[in-house]
């Protein structure tokens, strides 16, 4: 049971939480009476949303969300676009975090196992199967942002021309060996094998992937290698393999770490042939904050980490090591991309299972690609594409003389 000084601190909690969390927020028995609202307005159904944001920062405003505590007036994507906007909401909190602490700690006025006690227990993560992923893709699985140029609805074309924009700017010819880190369900290679006639090698982690890979997208010119990529490089380097043409990672970065960039740099150099180039295709941050946001480290990506530009040029990486030809921000594609993403898979929502797609799941879903999507709106995070090479290009390349970025 709550203190008296509980009961009377809490209106001064709801005060900071709204002031701090750059929000409007409309208790759901006042809301009918309610014209117009912000676009950063949300319904509050239970007012221990006030208590939770205070005491654990964004990781309890999404699982609130989650647990229906709170609704959008408007929009989702309003609301956490401006609440990204504002700024981290752990560094914002953080003397209000020591405040509230000191207080629970000696005053006992919260009583953290009723306040934050879900209505189902919390899964650290989901264990989705392809069945979600093959209804809100495309045809060749592609996982991550597509390139939408004069295709405004179409998330299959924007995709395809993702995988021919790669093709394009690695200068494929036919015959070339490439090298793909990371792999994901196969569909890169598969196109690239198909549309360019390159011969690849696959290294993935995942086993599904692989598996999946060799179901759907199996090609004569494709081997696929199961083995972290670590290990693989080491792997050739020791073995002196046959240097690759070129180099092609999608979506591996953010897995990789900053600390890790100089080995992962060194080592590829190692295996690709001097006049070689390397597409690098990562999200990116704004700053070199390398603290993932709480909830999506618990519900999404645990443990990956979303780089600033800094880490990219330190010693041993782009630069020192690599030289860079180009660098294509179009983080704004990665929104639209998420954005269909979520449109496809609440589409299909009755066509999957319920008891494993629960609607504590699809508020998760719901939360976690309309967030994605309101980063890159905010321009907080980006999608780069990086072109690099291991000596940088002589004059002679192309027709022109050195790289020019195909669009």
């Amino acid at each position: 049971m709550e203190t008296k000084i509980g009961t009377l601190i809490k209106p001064i909690i709801k005060k900071v939480v709204l002031a701090v969390a750059n929000l409007d927020c409309v208790d759901v028995a006042d809301y009918k009476k309610t014209d117009a609202l912000p676009g950063n307005a949300i319904i509050v159904h239970d007012d221990r949303l006030y208590t939770r944001v205070i005491t654990k920062g964004s990781l309890a405003f999404g699982e609130a969300y989650m647990d229906g505590d709170w609704t959008p007036a408007t929009s989702l994507m309003d609301v956490l676009t401006g609440a990204i906007k504002a700024g981290s909401l752990e560094g914002r909190l953080q003397a209000v975090f020591k405040f509230f602490q000191f207080l629970s700690a000696n005053l006992g006025w919260i009583n953290p196992q009723s306040i934050f006690r879900s209505t189902k227990v919390a899964k650290m993560h989901y264990d989705l199967g392809n069945d979600i992923y093959e209804k809100m893709l495309c045809s060749h699985m592609q996982y991550t942002c597509a390139y939408w140029r004069d295709v405004p609805d179409a998330l299959e074309t924007a995709q395809l021309q993702k995988l021919d924009l790669i093709g394009r700017k690695l200068k494929l010819e036919p015959g070339m060996r490439v090298l793909e880190l990371g792999a994901g369900f196969g569909g890169l290679s598969y196109y690239l094998c198909t549309h360019f006639g390159v011969k690849m090698t696959c290294c993935d982690l995942s086993e599904e992937h692989l598996v999946y890979s060799k179901q759907h997208f199996n090609h004569e010119n494709k081997t696929l290698v199961l083995m972290d990529y670590r290990d693989f490089l080491d792997k050739l380097i020791a073995e002196k393999c046959d240097k690759f043409d070129r180099i092609v990672s999608v979506g591996m970065m953010e897995h990789v770490g900053p600390v890790n960039f100089p080995n992962f740099f060194r080592k590829t150099k190692q295996v690709i042939k001097p006049e070689g180039l390397f597409l690098l295709h990562t999200i990116g941050n704004s700053v070199d904050d390398r603290n993932q946001d709480p909830w999506f480290d618990k519900y999404v990506f645990p443990g990956a980490c979303i780089p600033g530009p800094q880490p990219f040029f330190q010693p041993g990486c782009i630069g020192d090591g690599w030289k860079l030809e180009d660098w294509h921000n179009f983080g704004v594609d990665y929104m639209r991309t998420c954005l269909a993403w979520r449109e496809k898979s609440f589409a299909a929502r009755g066509d999957l299972p319920k008891d494993k797609y629960d609607d504590r799941f699809w508020r998760m879903w719901d939360y976690y690609l309309t967030g994605s999507a309101a980063g890159f709106a905010a321009r907080s995070i980006h999608l780069w594409q990086f072109v690099l090479s291991p000596e940088g290009l002589p004059p002679s390349f192309g027709d022109r003389g050195g790289y020019e970025r195909e669009n």
